[in-house]
């Protein structure tokens, strides 16, 4: 069985539930607060902070983190040395082209119109030569993008589609260029993370038709925690390049043919993530560094780039994201793992880097409710336990069920400072899980086990002191398992 991919410390408990946007931000806070750091969320932006978010939503995604002098807000993964005019600037792809023009940074050769003025797209597509690229000015996430235009009817189709469909008026018409297209993750001089997007595609089996093999994949994309809300979904273009390829939905592709289902690599819309960073070239890392570099105040951003097919020293960049979607560096297909989250705290708190890291993690959805309900302003995230994670065992028979001992040990569990939960295992039998740093303390909890509520009556408990896995994470706060939904 293939090894399964992914950081020890993200873990499917870890990470379970959060998904869209909302991973992104997790990382991000995650890692900042297993450092040690002082994590508050936010039900709107703070007076001391203002970042410019689009219109996104705030819940679980607008967060700050402290280290006791220094105090930084983020939203999503963008930290606030990423300037709101730089976010600006950067959602205007014509005005993000000419901005790198003028520093001599290798871009896409391409004019800004409206899409009612189809004479002259169609006109200016000529006079650049096919294939082309057509894409919104303000759009984002592959939203009414269209590549490797080859003609002048299938550029008309498409600005049909547009006026049919798609609510953008201003569009970019570019020069396509052939190569793989890739995501940089750029942090001051250093790019973190290359991600290779293949667009959305499915292997033949020889037995299933194309539609059949995009449900089994959607399956196994479910069982990525970024790609798992991020189905393939058959719309117009799949059709339309399907039709390309002389084939359609109930076609058998042959055993290992590869079907092809957009031009598109966007992977909100199917695409795969494959980590490429060692593969990349210095002389591509360098221009996605300097990209960066030539727009002003935005230190930290995604950096889309189309390599050469003929030449992996040369490409163009396409467009540069300053609220990048950072989850699927952590959790790619394929590829070598390169830790986003950590080289954006490192920035932001670089006293933090040798910090020890924390074994235990938070239970993200839980700490939103009272802001999602406006019963709190801000939630403060109980500070992440430090030192080597330490657990006991303790099994407890005797009269234990419906007289209140599991709530019992659960709040004396929290009032000791211990983390973990209390099973039912029969009527007559609990197991208690204690976790924490100081192994004597966790000892001193067979009392209370042994004491057991008012109405119980304990008649033995056995100790044991657990063998934890050096990559076993614990969440902190403790439940209660009764065989029903968990407390």
């Amino acid at each position: 069985m293939e090894e399964k991919l992914g950081f020890p410390h993200l873990n499917e408990r870890v990470v379970k539930g959060i998904k869209g946007f909302n991973l992104c931000s997790f990382l991000v806070a995650y890692e900042g607060w297993r450092r040690g750091l002082n994590l508050r969320w936010y039900h709107e932006e703070s007076a001391e902070c203002k970042l410019n978010r689009a219109n996104g939503s705030i819940l679980g995604n607008f967060f700050s983190l402290d280290d006791g002098e220094n105090k930084h807000y983020f939203y999503r993964s963008r930290g606030d040395k990423v300037a709101n005019s730089a976010v600006l600037l950067v959602r205007d792809k014509n005005k993000t082209k000419k901005q790198l023009k003028e520093k001599d940074v290798s871009i896409p050769l391409g004019e800004e119109f409206d899409i009612n003025s189809e004479e002259k797209i169609i006109e200016y597509a000529e006079s650049i030569g096919y294939p082309v690229v057509i894409k919104p000015v303000n759009g984002s996430m592959g939203k009414g993008v269209f590549v490797n235009i080859q003609n002048s009817q299938q550029l008309s189709e498409i600005i049909k589609h547009y006026h049919e469909n798609i609510r953008y008026k201003n569009i970019l018409l570019e020069k396509y260029y052939q190569g793989k297209e890739y995501r940089f993750y750029v942090v001051g001089d250093k790019v973190v993370s290359a991600i290779n997007r293949i667009p959305a595609n499915i292997i033949g089996d020889g037995k299933n038709t194309i539609e059949e093999l995009i449900r089994l994949k959607n399956i196994e994309r479910k069982k990525n925690p970024y790609l798992a809300s991020k189905p393939i979904k058959v719309d117009y273009e799949i059709e339309q390049l399907l039709k390309k390829q002389s084939v359609d939905l109930n076609y058998v592709p042959k055993c290992n043919e590869q079907i092809i289902l957009r031009e598109l690599s966007n992977l909100s819309a199917g695409g795969d993530p494959i980590d490429c960073t060692s593969e990349i070239s210095d002389e591509i890392k360098q221009l996605a560094v300097d990209g960066l570099k030539a727009l002003p105040n935005i230190p930290h951003a995604g950096v889309d780039i189309i390599i050469d097919s003929e030449d992996p020293t040369k490409g163009i960049i396409l467009e540069v994201n300053a609220t990048a979607e950072i989850a699927f560096h952590a959790f790619p297909l394929a590829g070598k793992l390169h830790d986003v989250p950590a080289a954006i705290i490192d920035y932001y708190f670089p006293n933090s880097v040798q910090n020890e890291k924390s074994k235990f993690f938070f239970d993200y959805k839980s700490l939103l409710v009272p802001l999602k309900s406006l019963s709190a302003n801000f939630i403060e995230t109980y500070p992440a336990p430090m030192g080597k994670l330490v657990g006991v065992r303790f099994d407890v028979i005797g009269e234990l069920n419906k007289v209140g001992y599991m709530k019992w040990i659960r709040r004396q569990a929290l009032i000791d400072g211990h983390h973990g939960y209390v099973k039912k295992m029969a009527d007559d039998k609990m197991s208690v899980f204690v976790y924490g740093t100081d192994l004597e303390k966790l000892k001193q909890f067979y009392k209370k086990c042994k004491k057991g509520s008012k109405r119980s009556k304990v008649e033995n408990v056995e100790m044991k002191v657990l063998d934890v896995n050096e990559n076993k994470h614990i969440q902190v706060g403790f439940r209660i398992y009764s065989g029903k939904k968990s407390k």
